[in-house]
């Protein structure tokens, strides 16, 4: 029987919350066909329900052949479904590899993205507002960003700065930057120490952690 009491019941609320979205990311992409829709090399690929006409949405990552001359790049499209032919509606290019891709929830969540590039993550988050695809984070870490819920669904992005101690970067002594969405964007709420950052869930609980 597990059991969660107060700070610790909404981390693990959190956790189950984020474990679901990437079951069901797992699951439509499965269900989706497996051939990109403009040929290359595919490396990953997600479904994306949001609202208005567009319905679902299909995100692919491909990637180009590498040459002698340039390294390969990663391609994101995002296409628009149920029409004869798929409409491309977003592009994005970048030499990072992608790790990861998929929604944060069911319907109408953010499209959650991780890339490595170098020594560090990049982080890359798209919304879907006003009809269009539109860029709302764009973060660098060399740890692996984490994602929690509060009680109403709305999720916030912790980005975590690490400090260097005998050579190795570690977490505990570094600090938290959170992000909270907020409608149309994300919110930077505070930035807080590591071992802190769960408690981190508004401006004011922020500041008092300093």
């Amino acid at each position: 029987m597990r059991l969660c009491i107060g700070q610790a019941a909404k981390i693990c609320f959190a956790l189950i919350l984020l474990a679901s979205g990437t079951l069901v990311a797992q699951d439509l992409a499965k269900a989706a066909p497996t051939n990109p829709i403009d040929g290359g090399n595919l490396v990953s690929l997600a479904r994306w329900r949001v609202s208005g006409k567009e319905g679902h949405l299909r995100c692919e990552v491909s990637q180009e052949t590498a040459t002698a001359d340039n390294l390969p790049m990663r391609i994101l499209k995002i296409y628009r479904e149920g029409v004869e032919k798929p409409e491309t509606i977003f592009r994005f290019e970048t030499p990072d590899s992608v790790l990861n891709m998929y929604p944060l929830g069911d319907y109408n969540g953010r499209l959650f993205t991780t890339w490595v590039g170098g020594s560090a993550y990049h982080l890359r988050v798209w919304a879907f507002l006003e009809g269009k695809v539109k860029q709302v984070l764009d973060e660098g870490t060399k740890i692996a960003p984490e994602v929690l819920y509060d009680d109403q669904g709305r999720e916030s992005i912790l980005v975590t700065d690490p400090a260097l101690r005998d050579g190795k970067w570690t977490a505990k002594i570094g600090t938290t930057t959170v992000f909270k969405w907020a409608g149309q964007s994300y919110e930077k709420i505070g930035t807080v120490p590591w071992v802190k950052r769960f408690q981190c869930v508004s401006k004011e609980s922020c500041a008092s952690l300093k």
